[in-house]
């Protein structure tokens, strides 16, 4: 048999597909992996199987239809105040990350240090490995989630080539502010590093907050690139559809890529895409009120259990401890949960690396209201 080495020795299967197919196999609730449970609204469903019968089954030009960038331009402008030049700043790919994929191979060469800040989602580093570059790691505090600027600031240095933040964030559903920003803004002016924000739960924020992104802040805006979810935010994750924006410099290296990995994604999605957002401007605004419902939803119900509930700021995901309920580790609990209580999560330790075990659990709330009241009864049994 001939042997060969492994570019990605250390990655195994990931922890979403582990907790899905265990979830499966044992007939539990899935709010491990993060999909909604629920359809893309239907026009959208409609529009698209219009533009299927209206012959948009071949290849879309590479960055994405025109007129499709020219709505996202529009879009940008409208719920961010973003000036965004759709034929140069913005290039529609086939899902977030694939995006993350492409920005990271674009701007990391061999030798580079990249730094992420765990709990990270686990496609940043086998992307930075195949790129050749060295993922440097700083922990936030799992007890305020804060980030230790002080510590980011010392790990960078003349090999820093890039700094990835995710906010909302995914796992913990903190949300960047005006001060996280700036202490980010400080730290980069310092260096020669560039700047990836994975923005994929962008329209996912509570509580009367709005997203900030990396391209609204002066002096990061031109060494970043911005990573956006079509399917989170349609709740059409198995359609695949993103897009990245950066501004023409960047773009034109980012496409250099792209186009050698995908080329360009699905006509028929970006065309179907397009006409519902002509139709529905006010998905986006609406959607955080949704989750917000949800989220709500999912901790009254808990109100009174074993579970302390950590702060959810954004996204879809409710991070529960369960501290001094069990000796168990957050991946043997998650596990024992799956098995015996018929209800999967993520243990936070999977998005750490060489982190000791947890006692923290992620459970995606992306859920129909009675599977949310469903969870949260088994919960507070236990």
């Amino acid at each position: 048999m001939i042997s060969f080495q492994s570019k990605l020795p250390k990655v195994n299967q990931s922890i979403f597909s582990v907790m899905s197919q265990m979830a499966a196999t044992e007939n539990a609730l899935n709010l491990a992996q993060g999909f909604p449970e629920f359809n893309p609204p239907s026009a959208l469903i409609e529009a698209v199987h219009s533009a299927m019968l209206n012959n948009k089954n071949q290849y879309a030009p590479m960055p994405g239809y025109l007129s499709f960038r020219e709505q996202i331009a529009l879009k940008e402008r409208d719920l961010h105040q973003l000036s965004l030049n759709p034929e140069t700043e913005i290039t529609v790919v086939p899902g977030a990350t694939v995006g993350l994929f492409v920005a990271i191979q674009t701007l990391v060469n061999l030798g580079d240090e990249v730094i992420i800040i765990e709990p990270a989602y686990d496609c940043y580093e086998p992307a930075i490995t195949l790129a050749g570059g060295k993922t440097i790691r700083v922990s936030m505090d799992l007890n305020t989630f804060q980030i230790p600027w002080d510590e980011l600031k010392s790990k960078v240095n003349s090999k820093t080539k890039l700094i990835i933040v995710n906010t909302p964030h995914n796992p913990l559903g903190t949300v960047f502010t005006h001060d996280d920003w700036q202490n980010l803004n400080n730290i980069v002016q310092q260096s020669n590093a560039f700047v990836i924000s994975d923005e994929v739960y962008e329209h996912m924020v509570f509580d009367g907050n709005n997203h900030i992104s990396v391209l609204n802040i002066e002096g990061l805006k031109d060494r970043s690139i911005k990573v956006s979810s079509f399917g989170k935010t349609y709740h059409c994750t198995g359609w695949k559809m993103g897009y990245l924006s950066a501004n023409a410099e960047i773009t034109a290296e980012l496409r250099k890529v792209y186009q050698f990995l995908a080329f360009a994604c699905n006509s028929a999605a970006q065309a179907g895409i397009e006409s519902f957002m002509k139709i529905d401007n006010n998905w986006e605004v609406e959607l955080s009120k949704f989750y917000e419902q949800k989220r709500n939803l999912f901790r009254s119900h808990l109100q009174g259990s074993i579970w302390k509930m950590l702060p959810c700021n954004g996204s879809y995901f409710q991070v529960l401890s369960f501290e001094g309920h069990t000796a168990l580790n957050d991946m043997d609990y998650a596990v024992q949960l799956t098995k015996l209580s018929k209800i999967a999560s993520i243990p936070i330790s999977a998005f750490c690396n060489n982190r000791e075990k947890t006692n923290l659990l992620r459970f995606c709330f992306a859920k129909n209201d009675d599977t949310i009241i469903q969870a949260a009864n088994i919960l507070c049994n236990l």
